[in-house]
């Protein structure tokens, strides 16, 4: 997260990686829905498409999902929806535990520059200096089961850009645009999220 895009976001925040390939159409779901599922869409969370600022297919592989850290707290769908942002995740996770998804995790959003298209991304709320909620644990655990399910992530943590799991920004290094995100504290964390994931799948 640069200080320039932190101030362009103010209290909405965001840490991703401008893409590099155009977007299609202008207009956003301002009032999103609960998702039914679909192709690339996790069933019972927010579906709040974006209609721009992301790549339409080209998902070469799922490795699994990137952790990232928004150093903000309100919902960045607004911002996705300008122009001016160039940048999206597939979710974004709230302090509280609630799950917006606003691009399908067939499509590429723009995140993590080159790690987009073979990695789904989560932003979650908050900063860098605050380790996840409990209540976010268990959101991203549920984001993480269901991508296990339905396109075979493993449950495992990795800290390579080639590996498989549960992954963070900072892993890409440079070529994600050589971010720290989301910090040791919530990289961290993903042990429990795994664990989380683990009891969901057996409970299902």
């Amino acid at each position: 997260m640069t200080r320039r895009r932190a101030a362009m976001l103010g209290a909405a925040g965001l840490t991703a990686v401008a893409g590099v390939a155009a977007g299609r159409g202008a207009a956003a779901d301002e009032a999103g829905e609960v998702s039914g599922g679909g192709a690339g869409w996790m069933p019972g969370v927010r579906r709040r498409q974006l209609r721009r600022n992301f790549s339409s297919g080209g998902r070469v592989a799922q490795r699994g999902l990137i952790l990232h850290v928004q150093e903000g707290e309100v919902s960045p769908f607004k911002w996705f929806s300008t122009a001016a942002a160039k940048s999206s995740s597939h979710f974004w996770v709230s302090e509280k535990g609630g799950i917006e998804q606003y691009v399908s995790v067939l499509d590429r959003a723009w995140t993590q520059a080159q790690g987009n298209d073979e990695w789904a991304s989560v932003e979650t709320s908050g900063f860098a200096t605050q380790p996840l909620t409990s209540a976010q644990i268990n959101a991203v655990a549920r984001i993480y089961a269901w991508g296990a399910r339905a396109y075979g992530w493993p449950l495992s943590v990795t800290d390579s850009a080639k590996g498989r799991g549960l992954g963070t920004h900072s892993i890409g290094g440079k070529r994600w645009g050589g971010h720290k995100c989301p910090g040791p504290l919530r990289a961290r964390n993903r042990e429990a999220i795994l664990a989380r994931a683990r009891e969901l799948i057996r409970q299902a």
